[in-house]
């Protein structure tokens, strides 16, 4: 098995929100422009332009946000180094949209408002956290972090789907 050092810009995460760096464990968080139970129980409610916003911070690599339409209009990803992956069939998102950036981890909180802006939706305020490896319900009680999603989220909620991976 390869041994992965810890990203500099993902220990700082790590360190600054005192959540503890078990090798190979991996934090979300995700929001929506929907209710989270559309999400995880009713489905059938969501619409085709339903979104899910998506970060993944893994201890052992590079963060990634992950933007994707219900209907899998589009496919939108921000990585490390300011890169921008942009997936769809039509030009208007992978051309026309001005896509913000996101040159740093610790801004993805000002990025939900920035994708208000450029989509004309609105997210729900609730970011439900996620973690394998680690305690998801400490993650969304973490007050430094709830601090940090205050841009963008003002309830919190945990998601045991990944304990299982």
């Amino acid at each position: 098995m390869f041994d992965h050092p810890t990203q500099p810009e993902i220990a700082e995460w790590f360190a600054r929100f005192e959540v503890p760096e078990v090798a190979y464990s991996v934090c979300s968080i995700d929001l929506s422009n929907e209710p989270p139970e559309h999400w995880f129980f009713k489905r059938n409610r969501l619409r085709p332009e339903s979104l899910k916003l998506d970060l993944c911070i893994p201890s052992s690599g590079n963060w990634c946000v992950d933007l994707s339409r219900h209907d899998r209009q589009f496919n939108i990803q921000w990585r490390q180094n300011d890169d921008l992956r942009i997936e769809s069939q039509q030009l208007r998102y992978r051309k026309l949209i001005k896509w913000p950036r996101l040159h740093r981890l610790m801004d993805f909180p000002l990025l939900v408002g920035q994708l208000e802006q450029c989509l004309g939706v609105r997210f729900v305020r609730h970011a439900n956290l996620g973690a394998r490896l680690l305690e998801p319900e400490a993650l969304a009680c973490n007050p430094k972090i709830r601090q940090w999603l205050a841009p963008c989220a003002d309830t919190f909620g945990w998601n045991r789907q990944m304990q299982a991976e």
